[in-house]
């Protein structure tokens, strides 16, 4: 789903604007200077409840780049980004026991944060595939989210392990920002990175997953994760019809369900569901194609099943018409992600 017209709920953490005040304060620029054209103070930003606005982040960050001329604020937003300003995903994470603890209350939580992210992470080759998904289309925006949260992962990950070597790859999906190439110089000896591929991807050697947190605490843990978990049941609540729908469609042993059928099991109208859909961001065949992606790329991943027997699962009629609607979810053809999900 791409986000032109923003509903509220979908804005960015006000702390989050916090941050980018301290990374412009080092340029000598004050909190009035930044938020006084948004009408904005330090105070309402460090409200947990508070959200900016897509559209105004977006001015907000514009503002910051003519203030800085820098065009690459995401890079110093992911250097002074400490897992504290993430609230209790952050605790969670920062008190969980070992790397992979982190990457799975991670996926699972970040939508808390950012309800336009998903982030999803693969264990099955010797490299650790992360893929980030921003459904957002306003630029500079999506490109400084996207570099600051690759580069806050870096900073975050260095300062919970305890380690400063930490190597990996990272693709992103849009132009190298200009003048980047000094900050390209000070990561080359542990970071490989490239700019204007396809899509998101960032990988690193698997041994790292069982390195262990430097203020692991179970019992800490635990109660940061029961809080991050009654947040998301408040969130279920108001986008309910849209998990039920997505829930049904996951579990049903057809994963071609017409509006119809899905609004007779629950008990509406298919107009109904349609405009309860539309309430929440969200439409029919938006859901359809994900739990289609998803089901695909599982089924994919198995060399028992041929690309004719995927398509008759998913209820295509031919390979033709499942390969256009993949290459349409992935940028890629499904023999091409069978052959390397990771490129």
């Amino acid at each position: 789903m791409k986000i032109g017209s923003v509903r509220p709920d979908l804005g960015i953490p006000g702390v989050y604007g916090l941050l980018l005040l301290d990374v412009v304060s080092r340029w000598g620029y004050s909190a009035e200077s930044l938020f006084a054209p948004f009408h904005y103070t330090p105070e309402q930003l460090a409200d947990p409840e508070f959200r900016i606005p897509l559209n105004t982040a977006n001015e907000m960050i514009i503002l910051a780049r003519k203030m800085t001329g820098e065009s690459s604020l995401g890079y110093h937003l992911g250097n002074q980004m400490r897992i504290s300003i993430h609230g209790f995903i952050g605790y969670a994470i920062m008190t969980s026991n070992e790397i992979m603890d982190a990457l799975i209350l991670a996926n699972r939580f970040i939508q808390l944060r950012m309800p336009f992210l998903q982030f999803h992470f693969s264990t099955f080759t010797e490299q650790v595939s992360l893929q980030l998904q921003c459904d957002i289309d306003i630029e500079p925006l999506r490109t400084e989210i996207v570099m600051a949260l690759t580069f806050g992962v870096m900073t975050m990950a260095k300062a919970l392990t305890g380690i400063d070597d930490l190597q990996g790859e990272i693709n992103f999906d849009f132009p190298k920002p200009e003048g980047f190439e000094k900050y390209l110089a000070r990561m080359s000896s542990q970071h490989t990175v490239h700019f204007d591929q396809t899509h998101f991807l960032a990988s690193f050697d698997k041994k790292y997953l069982s390195l262990k947190m430097v203020n692991a605490d179970p019992i800490a843990s635990q109660i940061a994760i029961n809080q991050c978990e009654a947040e998301l049941s408040e969130l279920g609540e108001r986008r309910r019809i849209s998990m039920r729908v997505r829930d049904i469609l996951t579990h049903s042993e057809q994963h071609y369900l017409s509006i119809e059928h899905v609004a007779d099991r629950l008990h509406m109208s298919d107009r109904t569901l349609k405009r309860q859909l539309a309430a929440e961001g969200t439409s029919f065949s938006t859901l359809v194609d994900e739990v289609r992606y998803r089901h695909a790329t599982s089924l994919l991943s198995r060399t028992d099943y041929s690309l004719e027997q995927i398509a008759d699962e998913l209820g295509y009629s031919d390979v033709a018409n499942f390969s256009r609607a993949f290459k349409r979810w992935s940028g890629r053809s499904p023999s091409s992600w069978r052959k390397d999900p990771y490129l």
